[in-house]
């Protein structure tokens, strides 16, 4: 965001450079106008190069402008001094996020140090102010590693005034607008710095209400469900906002296509560790067994199965959960089998089938295959029987052949080849 700050030149200083006049140069009084004239020309070059973008020159501006007071031993006040400290801070700021490590200026000094300068003289365009000093105080928390306190308040603070400052100023604006949409956005890019933030914070609960609070800007705008979705999740887990957090985040980085699946998972582990309620905690293992289960290399079918085995140990009751564990018990004993792995498709199979769930038919079906590998006669047919019974309750021809012919191909395997032929000739007759 760009602030154009126009020059405002006094119009008692004109009157006085005009009644000087060229005669008096050699005078105190003229000397001091020099000064003044030579301060209008640096602040009006501070705000020229500041508009334009040109960080070092603004900088450098603003530094000259800083010497010429003290070497006139002139008061750092006044309007104008506010606005060119201002520009200075931020203008570092920027050559900072440039290039931290060739960073020639004392960040707290004269970065944070000359905003909160030009602050106190002049509280004007606040929303403006507030945000650029907050994301001078985000980013420097940012290179902390989000280690530091002191940063981390200040951060939060001073981006919350912002959009507090916005969100009076378009009072009679109605949240359908363009402009109010424009609001919103700045609101969701706040919640997701507090996300941050609270993902290492020692006090994360803090942001619980500041969350809150902000959702509600945004409620009845274009993104009305984002913000009661983000309002909910702080709520998550009895208020554990870092698990909310996490979780959240977690779920936002599976829907992006730029995310790597381990980092997807390291987060839903944390989001797991960090969550307190057995209930809670069973959801996001859930749905970190229904991610890893959809990733195409087997090694993410075999933590399917474990992140499933931990949600149905925290909640074996939920219907979810149930088909989650099984479903992935199911997917890795086919792929055990079809890799020739047979006595873990036969573990695996035993382990889906040990619990019901609605979809069970499959895990049947792979126990019965496994059994029969393993020449276990009795079973693999009691099992391919009972994988061929659910299956014919639920399934229409098409989707029940597999199980029918699993049915067939064991019975003629341990001879019982009349029942084979009725039950495939019962196929062809339906």
């Amino acid at each position: 965001m760009k602030q154009d700050w126009s020059p405002k030149v006094s119009s008692s200083i004109g009157i006085v450079l005009v009644i000087v006049g060229v005669a008096l140069c050699h005078t105190p009084v003229c000397a001091q106008d020099d000064t003044i004239a030579q301060l209008e020309a640096l602040r009006d070059t501070a705000v020229g190069d500041y508009n334009a973008r040109n960080w070092q020159q603004a900088a450098d501006a603003a530094d000259q402008y800083a010497a010429t007071l003290e070497a006139a031993e002139l008061p750092r006040a006044g309007a104008d001094f506010a606005l060119v400290s201002f520009i200075g801070g931020h203008a570092r700021f920027e050559l900072w996020k440039e290039d931290p490590d060739t960073f020639a200026y004392d960040y707290k000094k004269d970065v944070l140090g000359a905003m909160h300068e030009s602050l106190r003289i002049l509280q004007d365009d606040p929303f403006f102010k507030y945000n650029v000093l907050g994301n001078a105080y985000y980013e420097k928390l940012k290179k902390s590693q989000f280690q530091d306190l002191e940063l981390e308040n200040a951060a939060n603070w001073y981006m919350y005034k912002a959009l507090l400052a916005r969100s009076e100023e378009l009072d009679d604006v109605e949240r359908t607008e363009e402009k109010y949409t424009a609001f919103v956005k700045y609101v969701l890019l706040y919640i997701g710095r507090a996300f941050e933030m609270a993902r290492e914070s020692p006090v994360p609960n803090l942001y619980l209400v500041r969350v809150r609070e902000a959702c509600r800007l945004g409620f009845g705008s274009e993104f009305d469900d984002r913000f009661n979705q983000l309002y909910q999740v702080v709520g998550f887990d009895n208020g554990n906002v870092r698990a909310g957090v996490l979780w959240q985040t977690g779920l936002d980085m599976m829907a992006s296509e730029d995310s790597s699946i381990d980092d997807v998972i390291t987060v839903f582990r944390e989001a797991a560790q960090a969550t307190r309620g057995q209930v809670e905690r069973a959801e996001v293992y859930r749905q970190l067994a229904d991610y890893a289960s959809r990733q195409d290399d087997h090694k993410y079918k075999l933590q399917a199965v474990e992140y499933g085995r931990l949600a149905f140990r925290l909640n074996p009751e939920n219907t979810d959960i149930q088909v989650q564990y099984g479903t992935s018990l199911h997917v890795v004993s086919y792929a055990h089998y079809s890799r020739g792995r047979y006595e873990d498709a036969l573990q695996s199979a035993r382990e889906a089938t040990s619990f019901e769930w609605e979809g069970d038919e499959v895990a049947f079906f792979d126990l019965s295959r496994a059994e029969a590998n393993f020449g276990d006669k009795i079973n693999a047919l009691k099992h391919a029987e009972m994988a061929f019974d659910k299956a014919r309750r639920k399934f229409a021809e098409e989707e029940l052949q597999p199980y029918r012919q699993n049915y067939i191909n064991i019975l003629r395997q341990f001879g019982l080849s009349a029942k084979a032929d009725q039950l495939e000739a019962d196929g062809q007759g339906s």
